[in-house]
């Protein structure tokens, strides 16, 4: 009686883990249509994130054009211990001075004026120790603060006039980072492409895998009916030799095809970010839509015309900055200071802030460098970038349209095929089934039985051939009219 209860136990826990083992190995089935796999690739593709990775590494060469005209602080505070000789009649060389000198100095650049904006912070707290037994009676005092604060502003008005030079750069980053970001939709339109390709290779493979059984079990159903007729004495010479090779290329056909639909299956899986060992079911019917009637479209409304129309904006943009830098450095420099001394750093302040010992100042400064002839060089460059520029926007206006008629042609052309392909599937089925009956009864020769076979089994793979590139010829139709993705999921 324990025995028997000790097998029962061990037969319910083997059933149970056989469960749980079958749970956790069995494939997840997954029903996938061409509209499921555009938005699962933008979704969680990983060529979607490295596409969008890539393009938001862009956006830096437009951030650090504008790091020029950051707010800069520089703050410069130390100690200076001063025994140098003096040649002032009150001071002996025998005295000593502990220094304390701080600099503050805020600035910021204005691209749009490119007038540069400064506050300056100057303190010198010094305090002197005098060897002589009596100081003279003019000495300044032993400890003493000044204090000096200033507004400065510099205006270009030769080179970067009023910042011709400062707008232009920064247009151009501005632009150039637009016309990349523009592009990003049609990177993402092309991994959608390559996704929707690849999915319908999968399906042609399941279809041409799945026939190329059928098949094989066609040829098989014969080989036996040749078999019979062979052992009744009733078979022509060649016909079973003939049957069985057939049936073996039918055995090697499925064993090809298998490997071919597993290799497709793992790489739409991986493209899709979907669980390795999925089975995935195509909602795919073998009905041939007709050639949707779409409006016309404007060339210069597609994105690849827009960026580049961006392009050489920016590319104008650079060379009027490159122009405009070309001059000599020439600035108005304005200054206002205020200054205060005092024995102490409050008393200091008091007499700064006071205003009543004020500095102007007002001036022109000059740089200009010379000796490469580097500038000269730099607008020649990009000049020949403007028109490079305007060379490729020619040149892709052309073949935009081009594009867009091509597209609808090979729309046409694969419609036209695909209902070919329909009707030839049909007339070799039809042909199949008379012919196996009449070689049944001994009117048809076994090699014309086996050559229209071959002829049908093509027609499946074809029909679904067809299908598949008339589908992807429509979607490469959306993608030259910037239509495969909406603007709401380019911007994602």
């Amino acid at each position: 009686m324990v025995t028997k209860s000790k097998t029962l136990l061990f037969t319910a826990l083997t059933a149970m883990i056989s469960s749980v083992a079958f749970s956790q190995t069995a494939p997840k089935k997954i029903r996938l249509s061409q509209k499921d796999v555009a938005e699962l690739v933008l979704k969680q593709g990983s060529k979607t994130k490295e596409t969008n990775l890539e393009y938001l590494q862009n956006r830096l060469a437009a951030a650090e054009v504008l790091t020029k005209y950051d707010w800069k602080l520089a703050v410069n505070a130390g100690y200076l211990f001063d025994k140098t000789h003096t040649f002032s009649p009150n001071m002996p060389d025998t005295s000593k001075h502990e220094k304390h000198p701080t600099d503050i100095t805020l600035t910021k650049p204005i691209a749009l004026t490119g007038t540069i904006l400064g506050i300056e912070i100057h303190r010198l707290s010094q305090r002197a120790d005098v060897a002589a037994p009596t100081p003279p009676a003019t000495a300044a005092p032993a400890q003493q603060t000044q204090d000096n604060y200033g507004i400065t502003i510099e205006q270009p008005l030769l080179g970067n006039f009023l910042g011709l030079a400062d707008r232009a750069a920064v247009n151009a980053a501005e632009t150039t980072y637009q016309a990349t970001e523009i592009l990003r939709a049609n990177a993402l339109e092309d991994v959608v492409l390559d996704t929707i390709r690849l999915f319908w290779d999968t399906y042609v493979a399941q279809d041409n895998f799945k026939e190329s059984v059928a098949s094989r079990d066609r040829t098989k159903k014969l080989l036996d009916s040749v078999k019979r007729k062979t052992s009744l004495g009733y078979s022509a010479p060649g016909d079973l030799s003939q049957t069985q090779a057939q049936y073996e290329i039918r055995e090697q056909n499925v064993k090809s095809a298998s490997v071919t639909y597993l290799k497709n299956m793992d790489n739409l899986l991986t493209s899709l970010g979907l669980e390795p060992g999925s089975e995935i079911e195509f909602a795919v019917t073998e009905s041939v839509p007709p050639v949707p009637k779409l409006s016309p479209v404007k060339t210069d409304d597609l994105r690849v015309i827009r960026s580049q129309r961006l392009k050489l904006t920016a590319a104008e943009e650079s060379l009027a900055a490159s122009k405009s830098s070309g001059y000599p450095n020439l600035a108005f420099v304005g200054k206002v200071y205020t200054t205060g001394t005092d024995e102490t750093s409050d008393g200091s302040y008091s007499e700064a802030a006071s205003g009543k010992h004020p500095q102007y100042y007002a001036g022109l400064k000059l740089e200009y460098n010379f000796g490469s002839d580097i500038q000269t060089e730099r607008i020649i460059n990009k000049k020949a970038m403007k028109e490079l520029e305007e060379s490729r926007l020619a040149r892709q206006l052309l073949e935009s349209s081009d594009g867009l008629v091509q597209a609808e042609r090979r729309v046409q052309s694969t419609y036209a095929i695909a209902q070919s392909a329909v009707k030839q599937r049909e007339y070799l089925d039809k042909a199949v089934q008379e012919l196996n009956r009449t070689y049944a009864q001994g009117r048809t020769d076994i090699k014309t039985l086996i050559d229209v076979m071959n002829n049908y089994f093509t027609a499946e793979v074809s029909l679904s051939r067809a299908i598949g590139d008339y589908q992807i010829a429509l979607n490469e139709l959306a993608a030259s009219r910037d239509e495969l993705i909406s603007e709401s999921k380019e911007n994602k």
